[in-house]
């Protein structure tokens, strides 16, 4: 099974097992092949690593690859290795020896990849020693730590602009995961890269699924019923603290969970050991605070839980990301209240003149919008970094599945929030306003006469979960707005609108438990006699794993052992096929995997080495565009009928924004491609010149460079509209070529 060392696809498949790149992969290689500067942006688990991996053999000379992180070297590096691929790395956990054996063998011309950190680099002596090697690249992994405006700036990562000084002739690569249009312009700055190759991928991870919850006085019975959902698989809980993380895997272990505590309160080596047992069990919990999981490679983390809300979207997108690495389907949960975004604010406050405060502040907004918002998850998140989903229902959300309906009354309960927040004088937080608007007998009310106000008890048929959630979205809607250290509730020009029944909000109803339907994602893959070998090979790979000393999806992946349990090869040549399966992992591991597949097909008469096709994917499916709701379906007709976005809310009595969803399903399900029913002709023209001007960017971007003279709304019109308009241009263009 050989395979020409200068073609990348048949590196792919002889090393790592695959058959095609994923998305941008190709680009990204062949940058690095023509030695052209780049800077590629890819989701977790969007295959970033085999980007440099992979051109390193095809050129058949030594990457240098910057990484910040000793785990994240090491679990590559074994990786590597086990895929039969000369790879090593150089930190401060190696011994004296070990660094001679990795000196010797770069001497020798026998590694391709070279890991090594920053603060190596930053060593006069390293440097010396780097520059009589034959470097053909250089590629810097989590490349967003250069940025001062990214949300894990790193300023050992400042230093390495002067690669460029120090190698001329080679070409450099920044990649990762988590990067704002601003970040990204920042990073090439930077690294002094030269007119690089911008290679943005798609930021949504559609077998994610993102949940929201405000919590509660019982906020560990909470976290339990996640978990109940999730026996034997393992996954991550972020908390905001050392103590918080201390209690929690306290309470989970005596709760009988396989848990481990992780903070910088501890000792390095119980660190060490505690991330070490997380990697190697293919079930358990590891409860942390933020400072866990950048250099963690775990591909088979089923579920990732923050305790609370994160400082920023950019954080909160890549921890979550780190659940569902293998592409298969995973749960991200975040629980959050105003506490959380009052201690924030509040270390906000304290650095407020430091570079970069402004830029925090902005994604704390962001984040804060995240989890008080009504509108799919999914689309949040990648609008926040410029993008935008094709489909208008994600299927993969609290909002997107239903999980929380609709109010029928949101203007009159908009109107009595409003109503009774200025009554109050609009000098109260939230807890208080929620308080009267309950009805509360508490001295302060009274001595306010705030029990008095007509408005006092206006909401009391709702529990308080409810009223809190309702003022959440009028906030994140802009009806309302937080000011001042004591985030003072104050209405809005919207907020008074609304009053006055000219503007609609939307109001979700809260879900009364964290409970849900979906089953594990095993069951959902997998039939039971399936799962049962699953169970049987995740087994076999953690004896292997044990007796190799490496971590257990270093020897196969989740998504390779459901493909096994799919197919039950019993034979070499049917065992290639499966994903992930190279020649190295062929050699070392095929007679076993295929003699324990053979010996439980026959135990349990089950049929062995069925045909699967190759380019058969898990399924992450979003809803179908056919499939409409009953709102959506009464917006068509009211599309139809000729009337305008505002009347088309006015009727419905839904939000502008929701309605405006509702217009960018039909304008994709109708295929149209002329934005002026909605958008004079002179403002499409402005906003399409706009657009080809400035490319793929943020729709504030476009906002701004218009003067801020056109509309949000009119500005997304008309850029459904162009979208549909390039996809018939490129089916005419297939259909002309099949002709």
């Amino acid at each position: 099974m050989s395979c020409q060392t200068q073609n990348p696809a048949a590196i792919l498949k002889q090393y790592w097992g695959h058959e095609n790149f994923l998305p941008l992969q190709k680009e990204a290689i062949d940058c690095v092949l023509q030695t052209e500067d780049s800077l590629l942006v890819l989701p977790t688990g969007g295959g970033k690593s085999a980007c440099f991996q992979v051109p390193a053999l095809a050129l058949n000379s030594l990457a240098l690859v910057v990484s910040p992180l000793i785990a994240l070297m090491k679990d590559q590096v074994d990786g590597l290795r086990l895929s039969g691929v000369a790879a090593a790395c150089i930190n401060s956990t190696l011994s004296l020896a070990e660094k001679r054996q990795v000196t010797n063998q770069l001497k020798a011309g026998a590694l391709k990849l070279l890991y090594i950190s920053p603060e190596k680099l930053a060593q006069e002596r390293s440097l010396e020693f780097l520059k009589t090697l034959d470097i053909r690249f250089i590629a810097v992994d989590e490349a967003h730590c250069i940025s001062q405006w990214g949300h894990d700036f790193r300023p050992d990562y400042r230093q390495l602009g002067n690669l460029r000084k120090l190698f001329p002739k080679i070409s450099v690569h920044a990649y990762t995961a988590t990067a704002t249009h601003e970040v990204q312009k920042d990073i090439a700055v930077q690294l002094n890269l030269k007119n690089p190759r911008f290679l943005i991928g798609s930021f949504d991870r559609p077998n994610l699924t993102y949940r929201v919850f405000r919590k509660n006085s019982r906020h560990f019975a909470q976290i339990m019923e996640i978990l109940d959902r999730h026996a034997a698989e393992a996954g991550i809980i972020y908390c905001q603290s050392r103590r918080e993380v201390e209690e929690t895997a306290s309470r989970l272990a005596a709760s009988g969970r396989a848990v481990w505590p992780y903070h910088a309160g501890m000792a390095d080596h119980e660190r060490k050991i505690n991330q070490e047992s997380f990697i190697n069990h293919d079930s358990g919990i590891i409860v942390a605070t933020i400072a866990f999981g950048m250099g963690i490679d775990k591909s088979n983390i089923r579920f990732v839980i923050h305790s609370g809300l994160p400082k920023a979207l950019e954080n909160y997108q890549q921890e979550s990301g780190r659940a569902g690495r293998d592409s298969l389907p995973a749960e991200c949960v975040l629980f959050h209240n105003n506490n959380d975004l009052q201690r924030w604010q509040r270390n906000l406050n304290e650095t407020a003149n430091e570079s970069g405060s402004e830029g925090a502040r902005r994604s704390l907004q962001a984040m804060s919008n995240y989890a008080q918002g009504v509108d799919c998850r999914h689309r949040t998140l990648v609008n926040y970094f410029g993008q935008d989903l094709s489909e208008d229902s994600c299927g993969h959300c609290d909002i997107c599945l239903m999980e929380m309906s609709e109010s029928d009354q949101p203007l009159i309960i908009g109107q009595k929030i409003i109503s009774s927040i200025l009554r109050q004088g609009e000098n109260f937080g939230l807890v208080y306003s929620v308080q009267v608007l309950k009805g509360s007998s508490e001295r302060r009310i009274k001595n306010n006469h705030h029990d008095q106000l007509s408005t006092w008890g206006i909401l009391k048929e709702h529990n308080s979960e409810q009223i809190k959630a309702w003022l959440d979205q009028l906030i994140s809607q802009g009806f309302l707005v937080r000011e001042g250290e004591y985030q003072i509730i104050k209405v809005t020009e919207t907020g008074r609108k609304l009053l006055r029944g000219e503007e609609i909000p939307r109001l979700l109803n809260i879900k009364i438990a964290t409970s849900s339907d979906d089953p594990v994602i095993a069951e959902t893959i997998l039939t039971p006699e399936e799962l049962e070998l699953f169970a049987d090979l995740r087994e076999l790979r953690r004896e292997l794993a044990h007796t190799r000393k490496v971590p257990p999806y270093v020897i196969f992946s989740d998504a390779s052992l459901y493909d096994m349990g799919r197919r039950r090869p019993t034979n070499l040549d049917l065992f290639c096929q499966v994903k992930g399966v190279g020649e190295m992992k062929l050699q070392d591991f095929g007679e076993i995997f295929t003699t324990r597949i053979k010996e439980f097909c026959q135990k349990h008469n089950l049929a062995s080495d069925c045909q699967i096709a190759n380019n058969v994917k898990i399924k992450t499916s979003r809803r179908n565009l056919d499939e409409l709701s009953n709102s959506e379906a009464k917006a068509f007709a009211c599309f139809i009928e000729g009337l305008s976005i505002t009347e088309t809310a006015a009727k419905m009595e839904r939000a502008l924004s929701t309605t405006m969803g509702y217009l960018n399903k039909y304008i994709r399900h109708h295929k149209i491609c002329d934005p002026s029913t909605w958008v004079s002709p002179d403002k499409v023209e402005k906003i399409e010149t706009t657009i080809t001007e400035l490319g793929s960017v943020p729709f504030k971007a476009i906002f701004m460079k218009l003067e801020e003279k056109i509309s949000y709304e009119e500005i997304r019109i008309v850029f459904e509209c162009l979208k549909q308009r390039e996809r018939q241009e490129q089916d005419h263009e297939t259909d002309n070529v099949k002709l």
